[in-house]
């Protein structure tokens, strides 16, 4: 069973997940005075930047500070009483944040930022009905925005309410134009709700459009649960082949790449850096071989040749370098894997 302190994270990272994206610079007020309408909207605005940015006990003493300068005969508006729960939910105090999310929406059921959060909230609870009706309480006020239908079918799926959570996914890639980040998480919804296959297909569609998605599954806990051939062999398969007008190199050695003995690899990563040519701190590796990106686009994958040797092949778009500044930096770098080896 889960203690407490780790459901509420739980609860915290989902919700952070959910909440919509703002950039605000945090003034506090300077002065205990009345603030007018639009100096109030501005700094809730700042509350909710600093939620998003995960300091919700920050968004709690500048709310705090902001209720010292609210008017006599005012009192404490549906938008403070939703940044107020929702930080306090994030803090780990979730029935209290709930009981003010729920005031808060009864009071001003026009609040669609509530709506998520409190989804969210259901969410990481375990309880999808209600978390379906926030989000359709959600959905009602914006029709037309992609991340509706998103969740409205995540929590379809884990209702077991297949079809209908297809049809929100579909809405949600066409708004989306089917992109890579789409796809992506379409086939992570699918992996928690354990529809194997579905989420291989979606998977699949996001790596050929931005094969980094291979990478993120691996890293992702949502993709745990998968486990099949299926999907093994998906991790395992490299079918990149550059475009006609990129620019490609490729160099033989005599060591192969294993994962056991990465010496060529190492000897690859070493030739970059004496080389001055900046490279993604990430190498996704597997029995086959071995991927890493460099700077201005360059892909460079380690592997072996069906003869028995290893090669290092390397591609950048055509924009990215001229073309002898291309065979220059190949050069120069293959140059240095075979000092590096010896050979």
């Amino acid at each position: 069973m889960e203690t407490t302190t780790r459901a509420s994270r739980r609860t915290a990272g989902l919700l952070a997940t959910i909440l919509a994206l703002t950039a605000a610079t945090v003034v506090p007020p300077a002065a205990a005075q009345e603030l007018s309408p639009i100096e109030r909207s501005h700094q809730l605005d700042m509350v909710h930047s600093l939620i998003q940015r995960g300091e919700p006990a920050e968004a709690l003493d500048l709310l705090a500070s902001l209720a010292k300068r609210r008017g006599k005969r005012d009192s404490e508006s549906p938008r403070e009483m939703m940044l107020r729960g929702t930080a306090r939910i994030m803090l780990g105090e979730v029935k209290a944040g709930a009981e003010l999310l729920e005031t808060a929406l009864e009071a001003d059921p026009a609040l669609r930022e509530g709506w998520l959060n409190l989804g969210g909230l259901e969410v990481a609870e375990g309880n999808y009905e209600a978390a379906l009706e926030a989000f359709r309480r959600a959905h009602e006020l914006a029709p037309d925005r992609p991340e509706s239908h998103l969740n409205l079918g995540a929590v379809l799926v884990m209702l077991d309410r297949r079809v209908e959570a297809r049809d929100h996914f579909d809405r949600f890639l066409r708004l989306e134009g089917g992109s890579a980040d789409a796809q992506f998480l379409v086939a992570a919804n699918y992996a928690l709700a354990k529809l194997e296959h579905l989420a291989i297909e979606h998977l699949t569609k996001a790596i050929e459009l931005d094969e980094s998605k291979r990478m993120a599954a691996r890293q992702d806990r949502r993709f745990l649960a998968l486990d099949s051939m299926e999907y093994r062999i998906l991790l395992l398969s490299d079918e990149y082949e550059p475009p006609a007008d990129y620019h490609s190199f490729a160099g033989a050695f005599r060591k192969r790449w294993s994962q056991s003995d990465p010496s060529l690899l190492y000897a690859v990563l070493d030739a970059l850096a004496e080389q001055g040519v900046p490279y993604h701190g990430e190498v996704e590796s597997n029995p086959r071989w071995a991927l890493l990106w460099a700077d201005r686009s360059v892909r460079i994958k380690v592997h072996n040749q069906d003869n028995g040797t290893g090669v290092v092949r390397l591609s950048a778009p055509p924009s990215a370098f001229t073309p002898d500044e291309w065979q220059q930096m190949c050069q120069e770098l293959l140059r240095r894997v075979h000092d590096r080896l010896g050979e």
